[in-house]
This record gives C-alpha cells, structure tokens and sequence, in this order.
C-alpha cells in the first residue's frame, strides 16, 4: 500500500537521517522540527513504521526512535479515542513485527507511552487500568508458545521497569509468577530476557521494601547466570553481576538470605579466566561490596569466608604478575620502567589485571570484615604458603600479608613477634618476585603498625640495606619504600647505626639509575631517612641538597613528580635538621618551590603547598616576608570551584537530540558537570599550608587573618570530606596568630574558672566563637574522619585558651559529644543493609580516640563543671571498656576514665566504687598492655586525687598492679611503658598515703623497674616520689640505698631521657647518698 502525502514526505526526510553524511542528516532534523511539532506526524509515522514491503528497516527503525521522542509531547492532545487507536495500532505492529531492531523499538516506545498515561493517573495504584489490552498483551505473550513471543513479553517489562515501580505494585506478585516462569524457561533467548528485565527491576527496588516480594527469584536468577556462565554467555553474567551489586546495599533480610549464593557465584567468576577481565572485576566488586554493607553476615559464615580466601589466594598463586605492584599502579615512572620485564603483569592502560583484582578484593575484606573473624583464616594460609617449596605459593603467603597490614593493624601488631620472622625469611628467599613481595609486606607492616614495629628496627633496617643492592630492580625500588614507611617515625638512635652507609648508599643508587621510578622512592626514602636521624643527618646536608638541587631544575612534564619528591625532600631534611642548619638552603627550595607554581602541573603545586606547610614551621618568622605573596595565591586556589562543565559526549541511543521535544535551541544543553580531583588535592595542600603558615609565622599572620577564615570556613561547607578534614584541622591554627599579637604567646587561664573576667582579647575572643561554632557544626558530619578532626581541632583551641573559649559553644559541644559516645551522631547512623547483630564484632574507630581525648579535656578545661555531666557520658565511655570490645576500644576507655580521674580529682568520688575502680581493676588484668598501662595510670591519679578515701584499697590495687612489674621491657614500647605507669602509680600512692603502702615489700620492686624506659612524662612523679621518701630518711628507701644509687646514676647519666632539671636534681641526691 502506498503512503500517503504525508507520510512519504516524512519518509523521505527520515531516510535522510540514516546515511553517513552529517550535513544531509542536519539539513533533514531543520526540516522535520517544525513537522514534529504537528501532532498529525504521529499517524504519518506510524504509517511509515507498518509499511514493511516499501520502507527499509533502518528508515523503520529510525521512524521509531523519533516517534518516541516526539511522542510525550502529543499525547496530551489526542482525545481518548485517539489515544485508544494509538495504543491498538502499536500492540497491533508488536504482533506482526518481524525485525528486531524495529520491534525493540517499538517495545521502547510502548513502554513510554505507558508510563505517560500511568503517571499522569490521578490514582497510582489504578494507573495500569488506563492500558489494560497491554498487560493482557504481556501475559498472552509470556504464556505463547512462541519462544519469540515470550521473549517480547520481557522486553516489554524490561523496558517498563520504573512504570512497574511505581504504578504496578498491586500486581508485583502476578509478576513473580511470570518472571518465574520466564527464568525456567526451555529456551535461552527468553532466559535472558527475563533475567535482564527482572534485574532492571530488583535494582529499581532496591532499597525499597517491596524487594522482599521478588527476592525469591535471586536463586534461579543465578541458576540462569551460571549457565550462561559456563557457555561463556558474558552479557548476562555481567548483567546479573550489575544486579546483584546494587542487591548488596539492600536493607532487606530477605535479600542478606540470599548473600551466601551471590557471593559464591561471585567467587566462581572471579576464578573464571575464560570470562573477560572486566567481568571478572565486577564479580570482585560484588564481593568488596558485600563485605562493606554485610560484613558480620560474611565474616560469620566460615566456609564462606574460608573459600572466598582460598580462592583470592589461588589467583595470585597462578598469576604471573607482581604481587607488589599495587604500591606503584599509581605512577605512570613504573609502568614505562618495567614493562616488559619479568613479572610485570601486561595489562591495558588501567585495566585490573588478575593479581590486582584479588589483592583489592582481600585488602577489602581486610578492611570491613571483623578482625575476630578474617585476621585468622588469613594469616594462618600466610603461614603455611610461607612454609612451601613452591615460590609462588611463597609469594602469594608474603604478599597477602602485606595486602592485610592496613585492615587487620590493630591484631598484626598484637603478634608482630609471631609474624615477623617469617617476613625476615622471605626478605632473603631465592626468588626475586618473593623477595620483592617481602619488601612490599615489610613497607605496608612499617607503614601500618606503628610503633610496635620500631622495635624491630635492628633487624629490619641491615634487610633493607641489603636488598637494596638486589640484582631485581623492582626489589631495589620496593626497598626503597620500606625505608620510607619505616623511617618515617623511628628515632634517632634506631637508625644510627645504618645511618651513614645507608645515606651513602641511597645517594649512589640515585646517581647510578636512570629508572624515574628507582629515583623517585631512593628520594622517598631518602627524605625519611632524615627525619628519622634529626640533627645527626646535618653532615649529609651539602651533599643531598646538591642531589637535589639537580632534580629540583627538572622541566620535563614526564619528570614533574621526580622534581617533587626532591622539593619534599628538601622540606623533610629542614624538619630534620632545623632552622640554623637549613637556612642556607631556604632560598632556592622556595624558589623551586614558587616555580612550580608557574607550571600547569597540579602535582608540583601539591607538592609546593607541602614544601611551604614544611618550610614555615621550620623557619617560622624567617618566614614571614614571604607570606603577603603566598597567603593571596593559596586562598585563591582554596576559593576555586573543583566543579567543571564540560561538553557532553554524545551517548548511544541519543541520536538525533536536535529532533526532541524541546522547542528551541538549548544553549546550555550538552554539558556535563565533572569533578577537577587533581585540583581537590590541590585545595588540600593549599588549606594545610595556610594552616601552618598561621600556625608558625605568629603575629605576622594577622594582617590575613580575615581572608583566611573567610575562605576556611566556606570551604568548611564543601562537598567532599577531604576538603572538610583539612579545614578543621587547619582552623585551629588561626587561633594562633591572634594569642601571640594580643597575648604574647600564651593565654593565663584557670580550670573551671568562667565567673572571672575572661583572659581573651577582643580579637581573639571573635576569631575563637567563629571558628568555635564552625567546628560544632563539623562534628555532626557524616564523615568520621571530619569529626574526628574537629574534635581535634576543638581540643586543641580550648586547651590553648581556656574555659571562655569553649563558652559560646559548651551545649551544643557536650550533646555533640555525647552523641558520639552513644554512636547516635550522624557519622554513625549510616545504613546497616540488615545486620542485625550488636556492635560485639565491632573494630575499632579511629576517630572515637579523638572523641575520648576531647572528654579528658573537658575535664582539663572546665574541670568540677564537668562533674555534672559524669552521669550522662561515663555509661558510654563503659561500653567501650568491656572485654567483647578490641583493645584499642578497651585502651581508649580505661585511658578516658585515668584522664578525667586526673583532671577532676574529688569529683570522681561518687562514681569511683562503680565506674573508676571496677573499671581499672579489670584493665590490669586485661591481655592487652596498652590497656594494663592505662589501667596503671587510672589507679595512679585516683589515688592521688580521692586521697585517704581509697587507701583501705591499697593492697587490692597493689596486688591487681603486681603482675605488671614482671613485664619484659624489652617486648617492645609497649610492655616498657606499662611498667613505667605501674611504677609511677605505686610513686603516687606511696605520695599520698605512705602509711597504707607496705614500703619494704614495694619499694624493692619499683626500684628494680627503674630508671623509666618510655613514659618519660612519669619521671617527676616517679623521683620526686623518691626525693621525698629520702628527704625523711625513710628506713625501707635507705636499705636500698645501693639500689637507689644505680636508678639515680642512671637517671642522670648523659644518655638518659630525663630532662636536665631534673638530673641536676638527681645528681645531688645521688652525692647526698655517699
């Protein structure tokens, strides 16, 4: 049949749009825009869509995908019986529609015809009625026995996925029975189609509780995807794998039924290497995820768990690439330096590569999982791989190691000495790649269980030496980082005995190589290696600095992160060696440092932002001149805009944008908003160094003062956390210029004392209640990192200036408080995706220290005003002492209860037999000795600050404290610093009630433990204790008069930690016992 007028001319301007010519299709779009606007060119495409036997298919295909462009804007105007006639004609096409391309078309354009008549039914829950042929039309088909025809039914749902959300909720369990049947379906075709259209749905639902009624389907869902799996099938498996991530952040129990399938299904595919290494990654996503929103439920389920670990393990075992190369994905230096050599594991420029999958996949697990269950099962298979005669078991043992530092910290400090050997052993194994797999765990361990790992610093530091002479560069290279991580806190006399050829060493290696990657950790490593030594690097000073200066002149782009790591370094050997030492290399490390700026380079700003933060605290006013050129340019990269619009790239099935339902030009149109990261991090290093500018240039900050909080307390507001955290730990800094022009310094201040007149200038008293008030408003962030830093930061401006400065904001601070202790604050709140078990597998929150140390201020600060307030936040701080909790919670508690003990004295009367005693009796004998040690200090202070009220305790609490007397000091900081507080708090008992000590029996004891080996904090406490008791001659001191000669000779020495006052002190009282 030929078409009409009408039609045929469309016809002809839509065939336009098919050819590859792009000036015909935009001559066609301007001549059809203003023939859409009529809505007679609905008819005339549907005549041109049934005209099969003249009209191509793709002119067909194309009519339709107009039509449905076009078709939201008409509909409105068509009376009923037209709408009718339109809706019969195009079920009509759908039933005789032999192309699939024109018939999916057409199934879109149902389905939005569809949701317009749905959503504009003024009853939801009737709006399906409007269309009642259509869901006749879906269920006819579903039951055809046509395979051709069952399919078309799911498309049809598929594409109707948000009008069935939405408006079909009434027929959802019709719809189970159909998707039902669709998924058992004999053939493949209509398999898929149900499988697609039925995950379309589960991720629309979600979150919603309606989920419950389709979760039933998540087993023959993945019935489906795993034959389609083992056909090699990998559109659908990666759809059902999309489904199911989205599954994971389900509240539903019904859904977290169903976790123990996904995740083995998800396990299946990652150990597949016939699939694509993408969809293997989206399966190694699917169970991140679910460790993230589930992890009590995965970390409960041992042969879950247990399989998932084996499998992870498995693929790095068989994977030919690096296990250690996740340090250096990052940088650009390492892939062009090591690609092609052995072990490099060749992958597209950022694809995941096998080794990397499974890595980030357990370092997740590592990371949301409870310790109490993963920690285990994971370093128990370390062990025994560690333990085979086959290398790549070796180096899968080693390197899973590494990968598990930074989740499982807090229980792989527990059993370094355990541990350690083993890494000491794979450090020297014959095979490079476990070799360098043992650098990779010595870094991630240095890097992550501080300070317990410094300790081991004689045997750790002559490894690295030598393996930094390792024929395998990348074992060079990986040397060098732990070095880094390593250093980085060790103190002066851990790295002495290495320092000198370690130098020497690192700057040979900088010279000899030509690897951008080698040069850049030797730098790394370097740098760290200086703060590490302090002053005694100053004799390498000249000879680095001269390294440096060569690279800091570097201006090829390719060079740019090398030419930053030696401005960092520059800055790391001014921390090192201080002001007098590295004034005369100030100059040119700014210079490079400013010149950095004028490159378009967000790195080497980054890395001049640090150099400046650096730079200022160690020159301080030498500083100074330079702020009224750099405060302006960093409060204008603070102030910028890290939202950009960008042209849009245009999208598959948004063809023909010119010909939508828009009746003019878009002139915004096309444009994406994309977030600038580079210059986040940017803003980052500009708002720490601003931060340490006003922190460390004094009075001179002041006149920048305003533009700075101005612009800190905007950015405050920004959308991304990392931008949150540097400005609340940068806003307590502002503080500073203001106490040292109008305070000279310091701010005189009495505890508790807020009825006198305040100490606070008028100046400072403004900038505190600003910055005050911004940092209450941070703490209800939903980001803990932010809390915690604003808890910091308001420790911080307290303690500096006293209880007026924490009046304006008191209430709402201590309910802020509070809430962070009853985990009721916003940070805290995030969904639990249906765990329904207590927080007893908790880990350890970082942030809650910072919260526990804000509590010991208030104690600190407002003191007996904060008595009132016991009631309320002592229950909370409990339950973080309970043995079910981590050590580090039990640590933080008891630490809290010794803090506000000290600070409030008396106070703490009324809750000291039920809270304060129980509460520290436990700690001692607690498994942990960072809990035995605050246990030790809690019961020191009480006792000093109840006085004779307690003393009938004495022998309790002394025989609870006798254990931690027959600690090995030499187990590491630790253990030392346990027996140090339990000997000052045997010093502050004996001080306050010397008569209910049995001194005869004690002081032998304490003696023995003396001199301190690591609080040195206790030494006043602990000789001025002895000073007394010798004042008086007391009899049972001058029976160990030899005793106490050695403790006091030794106190006094030149090598000792006391301060010089005090050895003054000890030096007469040792003359006064000869």
């Amino acid at each position: 049949m030929a078409l009409s007028a009408d039609a045929a001319q469309m016809a002809t301007y839509l065939a336009a749009l098919t050819h590859p010519d792009t000036n015909a299709i935009r001559q066609a779009e301007i001549a059809l825009k203003p023939i859409l606007k009529n809505s007679q060119c609905v008819p005339a495409m549907i005549e041109v869509v049934k005209s099969r036997e003249t009209q191509n298919d793709a002119v067909r295909h194309v009519t339709v995908i107009v039509l449905r462009k076009r078709i939201i804007g008409h509909l409105a105007k068509f009376d009923a019986a037209t709408k009718a006639a339109l809706r019969a004609e195009l079920l009509s096409i759908l039933q005789t529609e032999s192309s699939r391309p024109v018939r999916n078309g057409v199934v879109a354009l149902v389905a939005t015809v569809c949701k317009v008549e749905a959503d504009g039914s003024a009853d939801s829950s009737q709006a399906a009625a409007g269309w009642p042929e259509l869901f006749q039309f879906i269920a006819a088909a579903a039951g055809d026995t046509h395979p051709e025809a069952r399919e078309l039914a799911f498309l049809l749902l598929g594409e109707m996925t948000e009008t069935i959300g939405i408006h079909l909720k009434p027929q959802f369990v019709t719809l189970v029975s159909l998707f039902s049947a669709g998924l058992s379906d004999g053939d493949i075709k209509v398999q898929n189609a149900s499988v697609k259209a039925l995950g379309l749905l589960l991720s629309y639902l979600s979150d919603e509780d309606d989920i419950d009624t389709f979760a039933p389907l998540i087993p023959p869902i993945l019935t489906v995807a795993e034959a389609c799996r083992a056909r090699n099938d990998e559109e659908i498996v990666s759809t059902t794998l999309d489904v199911l991530y989205d599954l994971c952040f389900s509240p539903s129990q019904a859904v977290a039924a169903h976790m123990t399938t996904i995740v083995k299904f998800s396990q299946i595919c990652m150990a597949d290497s016939n699939l694509e290494m993408g969809v293997r990654d989206s399966a190694a996503l699917v169970v991140a995820t679910m460790a993230e929103s589930r992890p009590k439920h995965l970390g409960r389920d041992v042969p879950l768990l247990t399989g998932l670990l084996e499998t992870i393990f498995n693929l790095i075992e068989n994977s030919d690439g690096s296990a250690a190369g996740a340090l250096f994905e990052s940088n650009p230096a390492w892939k062009e330096d090591f690609e092609g050599t052995e072990g490099y594991d060749e992958s597209e420029d950022g694809a995941t590569t096998e080794t990397g999958m499974a890595q980030g996949t357990l370092d997740m697990l590592a990371c949301e999982v409870p310790k109490k269950f993963i920690f285990e099962p994971v370093v128990s298979r370390c062990m025994s791989r560690l333990g085979s005669t086959d290398p790549k078991q070796r180096k899968a043992g080693i390197a899973c190691l590494g990968v598990i530092a930074e989740g499982c910290a807090e229980p792989l400090r527990e059993n370094l000495a355990q541990v350690m050997p083993h890494v000491f052993k794979a450090a020297g194994d014959n095979d490079a790649r476990v070799r360098e797999c043992a650098c990779f765990a010595l870094g991630q361990i240095s890097e992550h269980c501080q300070p317990e790992v410094l300790s081991y610093s004689s045997q750790i530091l002559p490894i690295v030496f030598a393996l930094l002479d390792d024929a395998n560069i990348a074992v060079q290279a990986t040397s060098c980082y732990v070095l880094e991580m390593f250093c980085e806190r060790l103190e002066p006399d851990g790295v002495r005995p290495l320092l000198d050829p370690l130098v020497k060493k690192l700057a040979s290696m900088l010279e000899a190589t030509n690897k951008r990657s080698v040069q850049e950790m030797t730098v790394a490593a370097l740098a760290a290696t200086a703060v590490a030594a302090e002053e005694e690097f100053a004799p390498y000073v000249p000879g680095v600095a001269n390294l440096m200066a060569k690279l800091m002149q570097l201006k090829d782009e390719k060079t740019f992160s090398l030419r930053g790591r030696a401005l960092e370094c520059m800055g790391h050997i001014a921390i090192a060696v201080g002001k007098d030492t590295f004034r005369p290399y100030f100059q040119s490390t700014m210079q490079c440092a400013c010149e950095g700026l004028t490159f378009e380079s967000t790195d080497l700003h980054e890395f001049a932002y640090a150099a400046f933060a650096n730079l200022s605290k160690v020159m301080g006013d030498e500083f100074s001149p330079v702020l009224q050129e750099l405060v302006p340019h960093l409060i204008t990269v603070i102030s910028q805009d890290e939202g950009q619009l960008e042209k849009a790239e245009e999208a598959q099935g948004n063809q023909f944008n010119a010909l939508d339902d828009s009746d003019e030009e878009d002139e915004e149109g096309g444009y994406v908003m994309h977030i600038r990261t580079a210059l986040l991090e940017s803003k980052k290093g500009a708002i720490t160094a601003i931060g340490e500018m006003a922190a460390h240039s004094g009075a001179a900050f002041v006149p920048f003062l305003g533009d700075a909080m101005t612009v800190l307390l905007k950015a405050a507001d920004n959308w991304h956390p990392l931008i949150k955290v540097e400005c609340a730990d940068a806003m307590a800094s502002l503080i500073v210029p203001c106490v040292a022009q109008d305070h000279g310094g310091e701010i005189k201040w009495e505890k508790g004392d807020i009825a006198g007149a305040s100490p606070l200038s008028a100046n400072t008293t403004q900038a505190v209640n600003v910055i005050m008030k911004a940092l209450v408003v941070l703490m209800q962030d939903d980001t803990k990192e932010v809390v915690g830093k604003a808890c910091e930061s308001i420790q911080s401006i307290i303690e500096l200036c006293g209880p007026h400065s924490f009046a304006s904001v008191a209430n709402e601070c201590l309910e802020n408080t509070y809430a962070l202790l009853a985990k009721e604050a916003p940070c805290q709140q995030l969904e639990d995706y249906g765990e329904e078990f207590g927080d007893e597998d908790d880990d350890h929150d970082a942030f809650m220290t910072s919260v526990c140390d804000l509590v010991g201020s208030f104690g600190r600060v407002m003191g007996h005003h904060f008595v009132q307030y016991l009631p309320k936040f002592l229950p909370p701080i409990c339950e973080y002492a309970k043995s079910s909790r981590p050590p580090s919670d039990r640590s933080m508690a008891v630490g809290c209860l010794g803090e506000l003990a000290q600070e409030l004295g008396a106070g703490i009367s009324e809750y000291w037999s039920n809270v304060f005693y129980p509460a520290a009796i436990a700690g001692l004998a607690d498994s942990d000795y960072s809990v035995r040690r605050n246990a030790a200090f809690c019961i020191g202070v009480s006792c000093e600050g109840l006085g004779e009220s307690v003393a009938s305790q004495y022998g309790t609490m002394l025989q609870a404290m006798s254990p931690l007397f027959g600690i090995d000091v030499n187990d590491g900081d630790t253990a030392a610093a346990c027996v140090d507080n339990a000997s000052a708090a045997v010093a502050r008992m004996i001080t306050t009630s010397p008569s209910s000590v049995p001194l005869a029996q004690v002081l032998p004891v304490v003696l023995k433990a003396l001199p301190l080996k690591n609080d040195m904090t206790e030494n006043e406490t602990v000789y001025n204790c002895l000073f007394g008791l010798l004042e008086k001659n007391q009899p049972d001191l001058i029976t160990n008069k030899l005793e106490l000669s050695r403790v006091f000779a030794e106190a006094a020495s030149e090598a000792s930690n006391v301060d010089d006052d005090l050895k003054e002190k000890l030096k007469l009282a040792l003359q006064s016992l000869h």
